[in-house]
């Protein structure tokens, strides 16, 4: 019998107890630390090793029970299973395998990582065998940790004590119960959920003065995930592209993939600077009209309806990402683009990841039908359908009133957050900044012209702030430095005064 079976356990992991006991006994099965036929110590025995409830490590053996690790033995309590799924080293002529009970892709890293790595890599050459290269990409940086540092002015993540977890726990097992489960864990082909289909019809589009009919929809995996379709349908090494600048960086390693021929033009608080010059020989123009991605502004009515007119004069698609929508909280924001369209020649692509969290990854984009179904069809081969239980319990959580609900208090809260960043960054006097006139989750700052932020960032970082340096947000060979982005929707209002003083005094001790 292992009557010590080596657990640690972290209270603050944010991982139940049951489920670290439970993982952890898991790990010592799969890497042979305890055998088909071993005997488990007793609940009682266990719980006082680790000082936990009788209870806590009962369940934990349950469900391992149910799972087939573990199996019962009258009066000798419980022992490993002799079918229990084990990951083990078998011998082959000529070299050592492995095989896997679990299945070829779930080895784990612990099991004899040096020998798995050099299976892995061996000794061929990829750079000569890629036919292309994604070195060129340059994402905007998010520290995975980010939540360990205590000023994080990260843009696009979410402050977990703003979310509705209990409500979105309770969809996701409505999403589960027995009435969605074949929908839900079936094969979508090319559809999508209908429930979140019709919601987009009925409620969240027409809050942008949109009209669409079901046909007209396609849900995707983010937004970017529909900005990558259309790009794939609509932009090859013939056509040139219209950008802003600055611009979303993805947005740009997108469209390389499929043609040089970009033209970025520039933006001011009016939005996107129209070049008729430059749109009269384009096909397609990718603007985000309502909350200009990175510096905030919004497209003034005179300019969207100039567009239009140029658009329909010269034959240019217009695809129009509507990426924040939802975060208005000082004034009603401006119809879509997509609202004014009477041609049908505007994408139109939301995002809910924005408005609910980022790891949700469900987005949307709204075309005529024909198109639909391209991208539709183009979906199908990349990813199929985004995942069926995502799908519905959005649904379940916009339907039962937990979505709106959400938006409010986000809402609420980042009004207070963006008067304090505010004034706190008007007290210091080092930057200028802007900001959509409705509302957002950030600021586009500018310091002085000496300023690089990619160093500012590197140093308020060792005083624990987050910022994201602006420079990948323009052309490599043209981009200047002393722009970065500021977020306040992960960071606390109380810690806002604090966090952007000591953003500052960094900035003081990089002055030539």
């Amino acid at each position: 019998m292992n009557e010590n079976l080596t657990i640690a356990l972290d209270p603050s992991s944010g991982i139940s107890l049951q489920a670290q006991i439970r993982q952890s006994i898991v790990e010592l099965i799969l890497n042979h630390s305890i055998l088909p036929g071993d005997k488990l110590p007793s609940s009682r025995m266990l719980s006082q090793q680790l000082k936990v409830s009788r209870n806590t490590v009962i369940f934990a053996y349950q469900a391992l029970v149910d799972t087939g690790y573990l199996q019962p033995r009258e009066r000798s309590g419980y022992v490993v299973s002799d079918d229990a799924p084990t990951t083990r080293l078998v011998d082959t002529p000529g070299a050592q395998q492995l095989d896997h009970q679990l299945g070829d892709d779930q080895l784990g890293d612990h099991l004899n990582p040096a020998r798995q790595d050099d299976s892995v890599n061996g000794k061929i050459d990829w750079n000569t065998k890629l036919v292309q290269s994604c070195s060129y990409i340059r994402p905007v940086q998010k520290p995975v940790n980010w939540r360990e540092y205590r000023y994080p002015f990260v843009y696009g993540q979410v402050d977990d004590e703003l979310f509705s977890h209990s409500e979105w726990r309770d969809c996701a097992r409505q999403a589960l119960g027995m009435r969605n489960f074949s929908t839900m864990v079936g094969d979508f082909g090319q559809h999508d959920d209908p429930m979140l289909v019709n919601y987009i019809c009925s409620r969240s589009l027409p809050r942008r003065g949109i009209k669409a009919r079901p046909e007209q929809i396609l849900v995707t995996l983010g937004a970017q995930n529909a900005l990558y379709l259309v790009a794939q349908l609509l932009v090859d090494a013939s056509k040139h592209v219209v950008i802003e600048s600055p611009f979303y960086p993805d947005l740009r390693d997108i469209l390389l993939q499929r043609t040089q021929s970009i033209t970025a033009l520039p933006v001011d608080s009016g939005g996107l600077i129209l070049d008729e010059e430059v749109l009269r020989h384009a096909d397609s123009v990718f603007i985000t009209p309502s909350h200009q991605c990175p510096t905030t502004h919004t497209m003034s009515p005179s300019r969207r309806r100039q567009l239009l007119d140029m658009a329909a004069q010269h034959d240019l698609l217009i695809i129009e990402d509507d990426y924040e929508f939802e975060m208005n909280f000082l004034e009603s924001p401006t119809p879509a683009l997509k609202a004014q369209d009477t041609d049908g020649r505007v994408i139109y692509v939301g995002s809910l990841s924005k408005s609910v969290f980022p790891g949700l990854r469900l987005g949307y984009m709204v075309a005529p039908e024909g198109l639909i179904q391209q991208a539709r069809a183009l979906r199908h081969l990349i990813l199929r359908h985004p995942p069926g239980h995502a799908q519905r319990t959005l649904a379940y959580f916009m339907a039962l009133g937990h979505y709106d609900a959400q938006i409010r208090r986000l809402r609420r809260h980042l009004a207070e957050r963006r008067r304090v960043l505010q004034t706190a960054i008007d007290a210091e006097g080092l930057f200028s900044h802007s900001a959509a006139h409705f509302g957002g989750t950030s600021f586009w700052v500018s310091g002085p012209d000496w300023l690089d932020s990619r160093i500012l960032a590197e140093r308020a970082m060792q005083d624990g702030v987050l910022i994201e340096a602006g420079d990948v947000f323009f052309d490599r060979d043209t981009s200047p430095l002393n722009y970065f982005r500021l977020s306040y929707s992960a960071i606390s209002t109380d810690r806002i005064p604090e966090g952007i003083a000591r953003l500052a005094a960094s900035m003081r001790k990089l002055k030539p």
